[in-house]
């Protein structure tokens, strides 16, 4: 009989790729990893992952096992939630996601808060890209989403949330750092930082300036990187400008090392997105969560 922990070390590989990162994130063992997965191979009689120096990727075998694989641990996870509501004690494993912005700069505080009721809850938070989180919401590797672009997906539904601006951020002794405003014309010629294809600020971006009639090509891109630190570590040391949230520069501005004169004519106002699976009934802790965003919702819940 397959046991839990088999599929649960069996889903930790599949998602980091790796025996050694997949012991980290279950606190385990390499050895301990590697013996789950001898003694899972064993018992169904094949191989499920291909072992090579650069990666580890599922055999053929490995992706029929997946789905099952995913949906025990998640009705497994589910059991043991609905039996500890019954007890009286909120207790279990939340799996949620953040695209970039809210990853960083929303969800620890509302886990925080969530948490200070439920010390026996275990929260787990994935943060990538807003098209990586989509996906994982989709594919029901996490229940609950929290992103910065509504991109086109049946699957899912998405609850407005908290608004952002995006602005224009230059470095510290840039000529146009002495500005309050400045056009768009005139940030063709620039070096731009930019972040990557399915970044919701990305999104935004391109969106903004496609109003204008304006294609992102026509910036003066020299780089192109995947994660809002990394453009902003980049912009500071003067490689060129970029349009980032608000959110994560406010220190930056407020010490004076980063500029953000305003872009004319340009809307980035952008809306966040909390993103569910439309036809999937969520596990009793991830419904609380869900509930607990409602004043950022406008009261849904």
């Amino acid at each position: 009989m397959i046991e839990m922990r088999q599929l649960e070390v069996f889903m930790a590989i599949w998602k980091t790729k790796s025996f050694s990162l997949a012991a980290k994130s279950l606190y385990l063992t390499q050895p301990t990893i590697s013996g789950h997965i001898k003694a899972l191979e064993d018992l169904l009689g094949v191989q499920l992952f291909h072992r090579s120096v650069r990666e580890i990727t599922p055999t053929k075998a490995g992706e029929v096992l997946y789905p099952f694989a995913r949906k025990i641990l998640r009705v497994n996870n589910q059991a043991q939630q609905e039996i500890a509501k019954f007890l009286g004690q909120e207790k279990g494993k939340l799996e949620i996601g953040g695209s970039n912005i809210p990853g960083q700069y929303v969800l620890p505080g509302l886990v925080s808060e969530f948490k200070a009721t439920r010390p026996k809850v275990r929260v787990t938070v994935t943060i990538s890209d807003t098209a990586s989180i989509i996906e994982s919401v989709s594919s029901g590797n996490i229940e609950l989403g929290m992103v910065g672009a509504k991109l086109k997906n049946k699957n899912l539904e998405f609850t407005p949330c908290f608004h952002d601006k995006l602005v224009l951020i230059v470095p510290s002794g840039h000529p146009l750092a002495r500005r309050k405003k400045v056009r768009v014309q005139e940030l063709l010629k620039e070096p731009f930082v930019i972040r990557e294809q399915g970044s919701g600020t990305r999104y935004t971006t391109e969106m903004a300036l496609e109003a204008l009639g304006i294609h992102l090509d026509d910036l003066n891109v020299v780089a192109e990187m995947g994660s809002t630190e990394a453009v902003r570590q980049a912009v500071k040391n003067g490689l060129g400008c970029a349009i980032l949230s608000e959110k994560a520069v406010m220190d930056d501005l407020g010490y004076g090392l980063l500029h953000a004169p305003v872009i004319e004519s340009l809307d980035l106002r952008r809306q966040f997105f909390v993103i569910r699976h439309s036809r999937r009934q969520l596990s009793p802790l991830a419904k609380a969560f869900f509930s607990s965003l409602a004043p950022l919702c406008g009261g849904e819940g």
